[in-house]
């Protein structure tokens, strides 16, 4: 009868165990590098169709400073909580480190340098798990870096 007991219990913790990493430290993240710039003829103006997953929040200020925007790069990277991981852009580099998260919300620290090295973007946002968060960092042209970000 113990017997049973201890293997019921030991099934119990297993089936925990297996449950719980979900939100146990680690998330699984999307991003891509966009650049925004300003067409000079409003007809030249567009949104690169790889960018259909954010195009509503590019329509929306911040983002309407600039009218074309075009994917640069793209991946998948796996956060573990209070790790860093940096990013290679084709526009320079950047950082993501997952500080916490639940089945709700992320909340990341991020960091951004453009070609030159230079920091353009420290944040720490928290945003809805699986939404799209858009971060963006400027140039001396005044032309748009975006890192988006989707976390879950």
């Amino acid at each position: 009868m113990r017997s049973r007991l201890r293997l019921a219990a030991l099934a119990c913790c297993a089936l925990a165990a297996l449950t719980t990493p979900a939100f146990a430290g680690d998330a699984d993240c999307d991003y891509v590098e966009i650049t925004a710039t300003n067409a000079k003829d409003a007809k030249d103006a567009s949104i690169d169709p790889e960018l259909k997953a954010v195009e509503k929040k590019l329509k929306k200020a911040p983002f309407t400073a600039w009218n074309t925007f075009k994917k640069l790069s793209s991946g998948t990277l796996t956060l573990t909580a209070n790790k860093p991981d940096t990013l290679k852009l084709k526009q320079g580099s950047s950082t993501v480190m997952l500080r916490g998260r639940n089945p709700k919300k992320v909340e990341l620290t991020v960091t951004m340098d453009n070609a030159d090295g230079k920091r353009i973007l420290d944040a720490k946002p928290v945003v809805k798990a699986g939404d799209w968060l858009l971060l963006v960092g400027t140039n001396a042209k005044d032309d748009g870096h975006i890192l988006g970000l989707t976390c879950r």
